[in-house]
């Protein structure tokens, strides 16, 4: 087995990330670039670290379980960034370092004295990757903003739920997730382009426009007749149908991609008759008979068990999927045979698990025993030793007078 913590030699193995992120979007980027190999170091502030390590119950040891989700594969520093001490340490980690990754407001950084303008002066070959729910600038800038406020000006909201009752969010960080993933790839790029012209620049990510991207194809639609979609629940207005149907016990998603399946959909229930109906023989019929059509099958797929669907329906290879719970979920045969839950010991020697890397890749394989997420401050001595070549005596200097943190 390989040593739990060993970063594998991939094309970010050289790569030092400074991640300045908090909560869920800057700290999910630092862990892919992570789990992809990258040095990641967290920095923190001294005392109260990352936000979301008091978001407990539950906790695993002294952190909160939501804290441990997007933190692995990383070490971690306190600095008090408003101290000069604690903004000369940050200066110099990024003068040796390869990307800085940031969601602070706008505006903070640079009251740190922190901003691209000023790391760039100590190193111009920085990529430097500000994360915001509106931009650096313009009017929302100065928003408060965090998932559930963007999945609202986004649209996305506007469009979840059924028809006849209050919008409501998805249950997933979308629009955190998203944009961390999208901070990933621009990074990446900005990685490529330093290899071609040698400089690095600054990434302006903002969580309302990569949470706009989807619904690319609902504004694709807006844009070309002007027409404000409606809620549709579970169902889709251009892909019928598809729906989540009741069974004589468990609800199963139906979902019908085109003619050929529904002509095999529509014989398994039992009303081969709608293949001769103008109102169902074509997709643009059925998207506009969406009310008939989902009464024949609400009525058909409480005729038999669940069960006995999901055999009908895959002999028929029609799409569909049990709705699993949590529980099934994470334990399902195809989700344990790919890896994507991962156990892992947190310092307190509390072992864990988390969702791991869906990253499967023959020559750039994600760390298979990656870093538990650390604990508060846990590598300062160690990084500010072995990449500014302090000794003892100056680091306990800097926890005397509040520059890191106290232990």
């Amino acid at each position: 087995m390989a040593e739990t913590g060993k970063r594998p030699e991939t094309a970010l193995s050289k790569v030092r990330v400074l991640d300045l992120g908090r909560v869920l979007a800057g700290p999910y980027c630092g862990q892919i670039l992570g789990d992809m190999g990258a040095e990641v170091i967290k920095v923190e502030h001294p005392e109260r670290g990352d936000d979301t390590r008091a978001w407990k119950p539950p906790a695993i040891g002294d952190d909160a379980a939501y804290f441990c989700a997007v933190n692995r594969n990383k070490r971690s520093i306190g600095i008090d960034l408003a101290s000069d001490e604690g903004r000369k340490l940050l200066l110099e980690l990024a003068k040796n370092s390869d990307i800085l990754v940031e969601n602070f407001r706008p505006g903070v950084t640079k009251r740190l004295g922190i901003d691209y303008a000023e790391v760039a002066k100590v190193n111009p070959k920085l990529i430097y990757c500000s994360i915001s729910g509106f931009g650096q600038e313009g009017v929302m800038a100065q928003r408060a903003a965090y998932d559930y406020v963007v999945q609202a000006t986004s649209g996305v909201i506007a469009l979840t739920g059924e028809p006849d009752r209050i919008p409501i969010r998805c249950a997933g960080a979308i629009s955190d997730y998203g944009t961390g993933l999208w901070s990933v790839v621009a990074v990446l790029f900005a990685l490529m382009e330093r290899d071609r012209n040698g400089k690095g620049q600054h990434i302006d990510m903002a969580m309302n426009d990569t949470t706009m991207l989807y619904l690319s194809h609902v504004a694709a639609m807006y844009f070309k007749d002007g027409v404000t979609p409606n809620r549709v629940g579970n169902g889709h207005e251009k892909i019928v149908p598809t729906d989540v149907y009741q069974t004589q016990d468990e609800p199963l998603m139906v979902l019908c991609g085109n003619d050929g399946m529904f002509e095999r959909l529509a014989k398994a229930v039992g009303r081969p008759d709608m293949l001769e109906d103008p109102r169902f023989n074509t997709n643009i019929a059925r998207s506009a008979n969406l009310v008939p059509l989902g009464e024949i099958m609400s009525k058909a797929m409480l005729t038999d068990t669940r069960a006995n669907w999901e055999k009908r329906l895959a002999d028929a290879d029609v799409a569909f999927a049990p709705i699993r719970s949590i529980e099934e979920a994470y334990t399902a045969e195809d989700v344990v045979e790919r890896k994507m839950v991962i156990e892992m010991e947190h310092a307190s020697g509390e072992k864990f698990r988390v969702l791991g890397s869906p990253l499967k890749m023959s020559e750039s394989p994600v760390n298979e025993n990656p870093l538990p997420p650390p604990t508060l401050g846990e590598h300062s001595a160690e990084i500010l030793q072995e990449i500014l070549g302090l000794d003892g005596d100056a680091v306990q200097a800097l926890r005397d007078n509040g520059a890191i943190n106290p232990r």
